[in-house]
Parts: structure tokens; sequence; C-alpha cells
């Protein structure tokens, strides 16, 4: 591997020199009329192209695909995920008093979402809608004590997609996850005689980042000026203070077993008062904390309250919020961000905004206006080169599993012999965090260094002919020489050893994960009890071994198997990756670096297979490797 990946690295670094290229077709209409019609709504859309949604959106077109994926609701909630990989986890580790599900079992979940759910337009939404509306795991506090407040916060995400905006926004705000990261739970009225007044904080980002932006908007998106040509700013240090009041009072809630524990410790969720329930249960009021003062913001006043409520404060707050009038045009560019394109026009941006206005902020419309516009579908944006946008590398990591077969010893445990006898594991994708730049992707899902996401929607990288054309590329704010490189790397180790920890997996791979401590903790169970015995009997065939597999590896042998013609296999690469789509000047050097991968004519006795399958495998990696490195792959138009 290490001589393939000095030989890789030089070859693929020259890939990056072909600008995007985008062929002219004839106006689509509501069904794409080819692959490559129907790869480009689906990379837009999902987590990546797969034969079956392929067929399927040129079957039905895209409203109907659009309508048929939102019926669907995914195949398990993040808490009921969480639920049952901490139970699995502490009855791996007897001994280990401090096992529980962690930040990885939360990437599990939305790795095994993203690359096996049915639903994946919900999916890839509410992953659009976490990375506008930003919770992290990166935050010290959420990573340590609250990955169940992320999982929950991704469900609420999920959920409000049957929604408007307005019903997200008070889930979010209610949302532990949310409440914890930006530092309103537990917040208190003012007390200026010892010189206390609310925690700002949500109260400026929800309205910076969450709702109206920083400058008022025009109804397509472009910033009003005023009379001397300068922006407008939408709100004042004034409204700040005068919000941030109405964030007082709300905290984790506590169920009946902790009904006698005093309400200050709540407020400061002391382990006296850390009821599971509250991780998910969203955020409830605690009156005598709410500031029952005047509050004024955005040209309102609530007025003072005799009885405190901050559930009556937060109604009007958000009720404000979401018909303020930069709030349409704001929240629809940056969904079109998320989904299409970096740079949407001006009128693009009027039609989504209008659809927002028109249906209430109804979300599912919304995207469906994003999607099936003739921006996002029609022939003229492929070759204008203020369209489409670089594709982050989550996005890369899932389109590259999901346009071809891959296998996850923890994925495929319904054929186990343990599950049949009552050793119910839950099926999950094993990829882990991958945020070093140097040697991993250079991202993990919910795990952004700040609340403005990865990558800021404003970025335009300086010094660039994109800086110069005046145009964003919020992406391109995680992209440098170390990041070039370690995506290289990684493509390459994933090629050629998978992905995600390392499992043991019993030699016939029936039964999965089998481990070591998994086979000694069902050897300790007492046979006497019918059930141990039939899961004692059962795993008598579970045989471990000492290789190991990684969490998720490709299966190429589809692709092997066609790879003695150079160019047969870079079509059928392209057709994966790019929908076909694929330029004369890539396809030519792809063919031209396959070529010089000898392929050993098989001798009488067929003992050279192993040389022959070496070589074969050099040139499917090659073919994938140059294609995922490629702007044609990780320009998205």
């Amino acid at each position: 591997m290490n001589g393939f990946r000095r030989w890789g690295l030089g070859v693929l670094c020259s890939a990056w020199i072909f600008s995007m290229s985008g062929c002219l077709q004839d106006t689509t209409g509501d069904k794409p009329k080819d692959r490559t019609e129907a790869t480009r709504f689906l990379t837009q859309a999902t987590f990546g192209p797969d034969e079956t949604n392929i067929s399927r959106v040129m079957a039905v077109g895209y409203e109907a695909w659009i309508d048929e994926q939102f019926a669907l609701h995914p195949s398990f909630t993040y808490r009921d995920f969480m639920t049952r990989r901490d139970t699995e986890i502490k009855a791996d580790n007897p001994s280990d008093a401090t096992a529980k599900a962690r930040p990885d079992q939360v990437l599990e979940a939305f790795y095994t979402r993203a690359l096996t759910d049915k639903a994946q337009l919900r999916a890839r939404v509410a992953f659009a809608l976490s990375e506008i509306f930003v919770v992290s795991l990166a935050d010290d506090a959420l990573f340590i004590y609250g990955p169940q407040m992320v999982a929950g916060y991704m469900d609420v995400l999920d959920t409000g997609l049957d929604g408007t905006y307005r019903q997200l926004l008070e889930a979010i705000t209610k949302s532990p996850a949310m409440g914890q990261y930006l530092t309103y739970r537990g917040n208190t009225r003012e007390l200026p005689s010892v010189g206390h007044f609310p925690d700002e904080n949500y109260a400026r980002e929800i309205m910076q980042l969450f709702s109206i932006g920083l400058y008022e908007l025009n109804s397509d998106g472009s910033i009003k000026l005023n009379a001397q040509g300068q922006p407008q700013e939408t709100y004042t240090s004034d409204d700040i203070k005068g919000l941030a009041k109405v964030f007082t009072g709300w905290a984790n809630y506590k169920g009946p077993a902790y009904a006698s524990v005093a309400d200050a410790l709540c407020l400061a969720w002391t382990a006296e008062c850390r009821d599971p329930e509250g991780m998910y249960h969203p955020l409830v009021e605690y009156p005598a904390y709410h500031s029952t003062s005047e509050k004024r913001f955005l040209g309102i006043t609530i007025p003072a309250q005799d009885t405190p409520s901050a559930q009556a404060s937060l109604t009007a707050a958000l009720d404000r919020l979401a018909t303020h009038a930069n709030t349409a045009p704001f929240i629809s560019s940056r969904l079109i961000q998320r989904l299409v394109t970096s740079n949407p026009s001006p009128a693009y941006i009027a039609r989504v905004a209008q659809r927002f206005t028109d249906t209430g902020g109804n979300i599912k419309e919304v995207v469906k206006a994003i999607l099936t516009d003739d921006e996002a579908r029609g022939q003229a944006t492929l070759v204008d080169p203020a369209h489409g946008k670089l594709r982050e590398p989550v996005l890369r990591l899932t389109a590259l599993l999901r346009a071809f077969k891959f296998s996850s010893p923890t994925l495929s445990v319904s054929s186990s012999p343990l599950d049949a006898s009552g050793w119910s594991r839950t099926p999950y994708v094993a990829i882990g965090n991958t945020s070093d730049t140097g040697t991993s992707w250079g991202q993990s899902p919910l795990f952004s260094p700040s609340v403005f996401n990865f990558f800021r929607p404003g970025y335009t990288p300086p010094q660039s002919q994109i800086s110069n054309a005046h145009m964003v590329a919020p992406e391109m704010q995680i992209v440098n020489e170390t990041t070039v490189s370690g995506y290289a790397n990684a493509v390459l180790d994933l090629l050629a050893n998978g992905i995600g920890p390392s499992f043991v997996a019993d030699a016939d791979g029936l039964c999965g994960a089998y481990t070591t401590k998994m086979q000694q903790y069902i050897q300790s169970l007492d046979p006497k009890v019918p059930a141990n015995k039939a899961l004692q009997d059962a795993a008598a065939s579970c045989k471990l071994e000492t290789l190991t597999q990684r969490g998720v590896t490709l299966q190429l042998a589809e692709q092997r198997a066609m790879a003695s013609d150079s160019a047969v296999l870079t079509q059928h690469i392209a057709d994966r990756l790019l929908g076909g789509a694929i330029s004369d000047p890539l396809r030519q050097l792809v063919i031209r670096t396959l070529d010089t991968i000898a392929v050993p004519q098989p001798d009488q006795t067929q003992s050279n297979s192993d040389a022959i399958n070496s070589a074969l495998d050099k040139r499917v990696w090659s073919a994938i490797a140059m294609v995922a490195v490629s702007p044609e792959f990780l320009i998205t138009k």
C-alpha cells in the first residue's frame, strides 16, 4: 500500500489542474431525461446517487420523488439508536463502570442514516439544517455530558421537516442541546443591584444566524442600502438586551423522581437534578427565574408581566422573528447554499422566498421549490461559472460509499445466529470521527468548530478569481494544502483498507462483529436458563479469528471484473460518480494512467492469480481516486 500511496499521490495531484466541464443539455422538464440529469438531482437531494434512486427518479420525476421521500420516515430515531447502543456497550463491557454511548455513537447513527436509510431526502435536509442551526460535539460540555442531547437535536431537525420554520425555530430553541451550546439553559432574570444581567449569546445568534441576519434585505436577498448607499443593520445592542430577557427561566426537564430537588440546582444542571429524560425532553419553564420586566426588541414590546410566563415571552419573540421581512430570503438563501449552489441569483432567492412566504414557511414546500427551480434543474447553470458549489468532505465520503457496494461487520447482523437466538444487536455503520485534516477527511458531522459552522456562508478565498468575481465559496474555507493532500490520502486509505474502527469478525462472516468480550459474556451466562442455553448454542458457530476488518470496506469485485479494459472501467466509474458526464481531458488522463498499470497474463497453472488481482485492484483504485479528486467530482452543479 505504501508504494501505491507514493505513486498515487503523484498522479492524483495532476487531476486538480482540470477545470469543471459542463455539457449543454436540453431542458429537463419534470423528469430527468438521462442518468446525468438524475445524478445531478440526487447529488443535491441525497447523500449520494445510487442505482435504486436513479431508476426511481427517472421513472416518477422530481416532484413525485420528493413527495415520496418526505412521506417516508427514518428507520430509527437517533434517541432509540443511542439507547440501544448504550445498552450494548455496557453489556459488552460489564466490568467497566464508565462504559456508555459516546459521541462516536452519534456519528454511527448519522452515517447509518446517510448510507442505508431509504428516507434520503429527509436525512440530507436535516444535515443541511444542522449546518445552519448549529450545535457541536466539539463543545466540551456536549462532548462529555451531552451526546444524547445532540442525538435528540437531530430528531428535532427531522421532525421539524413536517412543519413550518416557525415551529422548527421553537423546537430548536427548546432543545437541550441548543440551550447548552449557546448558554441560555439556566439563564436567569436580571438583578441589576448585584450586576447580573441575562446571557445574551442566544439572543444574538438567533437573530444573526437563525432568522434575520445582520443587514436589512430585499425580498431577493440583496442588501438594502440607505440614502448614503450603506447597509442597514437589522438589530442593535439594545435589541439584543431586550431579546435576551426572553431566554430566561428555561432549563432541563425534571421528572417526578426529581420533584423534590430545588429548582436552583436544576437550573445549574447539577448531578442532583440530572434527569436522563432531560437530555431529550424540550426545555421547560422555571417561572421564578424568568424576567418579568418589559422586553423591547425589533420594534415590538412585550409588556411587563405580573405573573412570569417564559412561554408567553417566547411565543411573542419567535412570532416576530418568523414574520420579519428578512427571514424568508435569509433562510431561503441559506438552504439553497447548502443544497444547490453557493451563489444563487437574486431571482432564485426571490422565487424560493416567495414560496416560503406563501406557505407560511412550510419547510417541505421550500425544499421542493429549491430543488425543482430552473436554476437547480435547467441546462444554463451547467455552464455558468457562477453556479455550483464545492462538495464538502462529509458529502464526498458518503457519495463514494453510496456509489459502490460496501460491507460492514456491524451492519449485517440480521443473518447472525446470535440475532436469531435473542442476542439482538443494533445494525450500524461504524464510522467515527474523521476531522483530522492531514490523515482523514477533514470534517465530521456535528463537530463544527463554532456556531458559524465549518465554513461561513459569505466566505470568499482572498486574492482569488472567486473574490475578483465578487462571489462566495463557503466550503473553500476548509481547503488548504494540508486538507487537499489529506483528502487524497483519505480516499486512497478508503480504497485500500476501508474506514472506521477495526473489528474482529468470525471466520465465515455470519456473526458480524463478534468480539472476545462478547464471547466471554455469552459463555458466562447461566445455561440452565433456556434463552441463555439457546444463545450459547448459537454462539458455538461463531468463530473468532485474529484478522480484523475496518468498520466499512468497499466491495469492488464488479469493478475488478472490467478493469482489464481501461476505457470500459473509466466510463463505469464516470457513470457511478459523475452520472456519466466526464470531460474528455479527464477521461484520457485516467485511461492513460490505467494503461501504465500492467496486468499479467495468467500462467498455465494460474499460480499468478494474486498478482493479476493486485494489478486489477490497483487499476480500480486509481480510476476511482483520480475521479474522486477531480474538480468534476468536487464541484457540483
